[in-house]
C-alpha cells in the first residue's frame, strides 16, 4: 500500500496515465499497457525512433518514472519526465532527473536503490 493507503497497482496506473498526458502535450503518442494489472507500463516513442517503455516505482522515499534501464525522474515531476521522453531534455531542477549513459553504472538514484543497475 502507499501512503495514501491505495494499493500499489492503483498509484502506478494513476502516474503513468498523467505521464501519457503530458507525453501527448508534446505531440506523442503513449499507450499503458496493463493498465487493469499492478503491473502497467507505458509505451512511447523515443526521439530516436525506438520504442521505450516506462515504469513507476517506488524507490527510496519517492515514486519514480524509469525507463530504458538508463533514465529515471521523480514522479512528482511528471513534465520533465515527459520532456525528456519527447527530447527536449529535463526541464527545471535537474536533481530530479537522473539519466546515465548506456553501460555506466549508476552511483545515485532515489538513496542508491538502483545503484549500480547497468
Amino acid at each position: 500500500m502507499s501512503s495514501h493507503n491505495r494499493p500499489i497497482g492503483a498509484v502506478r496506473r494513476s502516474l503513468l496515465a498523467r505521464l501519457q498526458q503530458e507525453v501527448h502535450r508534446f505531440g506523442r503518442s503513449a499507450l499503458v499497457a496493463l493498465a487493469g494489472s499492478d503491473h502497467p507500463v507505458l509505451y512511447t516513442v523515443g526521439p530516436d525512433g525506438r520504442r521505450v517503455a516506462v515504469v513507476a516505482l517506488w524507490l527510496g522515499d519517492s515514486w519514480w518514472f524509469v525507463w530504458s534501464h538508463s533514465s529515471q525522474v521523480r514522479a512528482d515531476c511528471v513534465g520533465e519526465a515527459a520532456a525528456a521522453l519527447a527530447g527536449h531534455g529535463p526541464a527545471g531542477n535537474a536533481g530530479n532527473v537522473r539519466a546515465r549513459v548506456r553501460g555506466e553504472r549508476s552511483t545515485h538514484v532515489a538513496s542508491g536503490a538502483l545503484a549500480g543497475v547497468a
